[in-house]
């Protein structure tokens, strides 16, 4: 679908009635754009581009981007390591000055200076994650010429935070984007999965997003994916060989104690295995269906009765698409949720497998070998990706049903006997 595009003269030019707008230096032959958010400031952004429809859609794509980052109290833009860096270092010097600094600031400044500023000094602050720590970590080893003791690594980590405190102060990063850093120097384990609240975004962004495609083709792509994705969330498939090798007939309807669930059979790297769906996902395989001509005059269950041998992820012009996975990344660049908050490690098709492991653990209250019997995996697997989730965060579980005041009571005075 292409943007509609307003020249006001050779220089100048409107798009989505004059939200963003286009311009062009005396100096250059691309466009520039800037736009305005709810807090009616400007910003701006290069296209890169000569061509104005190609300029429209790239700062149309920067545009949705910023209003879905904003809305979420994430930073639109940041700034340098470096910058945050020497306000800290100013400000511990004025502290210290003032006798009001604690001693160990000489130290964070050091450290600051000789290893913080040095290798992180060009990143954008808001771009820092565990593959940069990890690889900041072999750097400071080989600086050192040999490996930093525990309280070493305490004293950088700490100097790190107060960088990370002056950037939060200023707006240039939020709090849930600054990484967890670890003392230990362990690889990390943990997967990169979306929260519950990056889930909702998640979903409440695809409604708008999938129907908007620059062409029939791409929408159809994009109304594919989002249910592609639901189905994932709410199955924990695999994505690849166990989800588009899904077929119709292998879906059915089982009843356990008079109540229906959704059995599907995949084929994955450990053979064939069946598991449930949440209930949910009846209604993202039902658009599925009715978006195909053929198909779309049957009930769900009337569908899965038939046991139709086809693929289930069509796109509504029955073509099998090989561009999910492309797609995705466009989905994750445009909804900012591109990087997992606390990894910093990019989000794959697989995340949505991590983010059903993550809530069937902590919500669902899923026992580790239900789960495992339900992705095909082992335990041990799950207790090596998944063990970081804290007790506290199961603490209902664990801690078990409370006593009423009665049962207390009777509990207390049968102890004392």
């Amino acid at each position: 679908m292409k943007l509609k595009v307003t020249r006001l003269n050779e220089n100048l030019a409107h798009v989505r009635g004059g939200e963003v707008v286009l311009y062009k230096r005396e100096d250059s032959t691309k466009w520039q754009a800037r736009y305005k958010l709810k807090d009616l400031k400007w910003r701006r952004v290069a296209t890169k581009h000569a061509n104005i429809q190609y300029a429209a859609e790239v700062a149309c794509e920067a545009y949705d981007r910023a209003r879905f980052l904003y809305d979420e109290k994430i930073p639109v833009s940041s700034k340098r390591f470096d910058v945050a860096a020497n306000l800290a270092v100013e400000e511990m010097r004025k502290q210290i000055s003032a006798g009001v600094g604690k001693s160990v600031y000489n130290d964070y400044i050091t450290a600051i200076n000789k290893y913080l500023i040095p290798y992180f000094g060009k990143y954008n602050i808001n771009s820092i994650g565990y593959e940069e720590l990890q690889a900041f970590g072999t750097y400071r080893e080989k600086e050192m010429g040999r490996k930093p003791v525990a309280s070493t690594v305490t004293t950088h980590i700490s100097a790190m935070n107060r960088v990370y405190d002056v950037a939060i102060e200023r707006g240039w990063i939020a709090q849930q984007q600054v990484p967890k850093i670890k003392n230990t120097g362990a690889k990390g384990t943990a997967r990169e999965a979306f929260s519950k609240s990056e889930y909702s975004s998640l979903t409440s962004f695809m409604v708008k997003w999938s129907e908007n495609g620059l062409t029939d083709r791409a929408t159809q792509i994009r109304t594919l994916l989002r249910d592609y994705v639901l189905i994932l969330a709410n199955t924990g498939m695999r994505h690849g060989t166990e989800a588009l090798g899904l077929k119709w007939n292998d879906i059915a309807y089982i009843t356990i104690k008079n109540q229906k669930f959704l059995q599907l059979t995949v084929t994955g790297k450990r053979g064939r295995r069946t598991l449930i769906a949440n209930h949910n996902a009846e209604i993202y395989l039902e658009r599925i269906a009715k978006r195909q001509a053929h198909l779309q005059k049957y009930s769900l269950d009337t569908l899965l009765r038939r046991k139709v041998n086809e693929p289930v992820f069509k796109t509504a012009d029955g073509e099998e698409s090989k561009y999910l996975a492309s797609t995705f990344r466009q989905l994750m660049k445009d909804s900012g949720l591109d990087k997992d908050r606390a990894t910093k490690l990019k989000r794959t098709l697989y995340s949505l497998r991590h983010t059903y492991a993550h809530e069937a653990l902590l919500t669902d209250k899923m026992d580790v070998y239900t789960l495992a019997k339900q992705m095909g995996t082992s335990v041990k697997m799950i207790e090596m990706h998944y063990g970081h989730l804290n007790p506290t965060l199961k603490a209902e579980v664990i801690a078990g049903k409370r006593y009423t005041k009665k049962v207390k009571e009777e509990t207390v005075a049968n102890e004392k006997e």
